[in-house]
C-alpha cells in the first residue's frame, strides 16, 4: 500500500548550512520540500518540512522505517534535532496563500 510521509523536524543551534544539508539527507531518503500538485504545479512545504510517498505494509512500520532513515541522516551530521512523522494510508494534501 501507499502511504504518504509528512517530516518536520528542528535542528537546534544550527546554521542555514545545516538546514541545506538536513534538506539534501531527507531528499535522499525521498522526502521532499517542493511537491507537484494534481494540477501539476510545484508546492513548495514550508519550512522546516518535508513530504514523500512510500510503500510499505503498514502505516506504523513506514513510520519507523522513515524515522529511522532521517534520525540515521542527522546523527551522521551530528545534527541535535527534534523529528516529527505522520503517515497516512487514504490521504489528499492541499495547499495555499494568504
Amino acid at each position: 500500500m501507499s502511504y504518504l510521509v509528512f517530516c518536520t523536524f528542528d535542528l537546534k543551534n544550527a546554521t542555514s548550512t545545516d538546514y541545506q544539508n538536513a534538506y539534501a539527507d531527507l531528499e535522499k531518503i525521498g522526502l521532499k520540500k517542493v511537491q507537484k500538485s494534481d494540477q501539476g504545479g510545484n508546492v513548495v512545504i514550508p519550512t522546516t518540512s518535508a513530504m514523500g510517498t512510500f510503500n510499505g505494509i503498514s502505516a506504523a512500520s513506514v513510520r519507523d522505517d522513515i524515522r529511522s532513515k532521517v534520525q540515521a541522516a542527522f546523527s551522521a551530521r551530528r545534527f541535535k534535532s527534534e523529528i516529527f512523522i505522520v503517515v497516512g494510508g487514504d490521504w489528499a494534501w492541499g495547499a495555499g496563500t494568504t
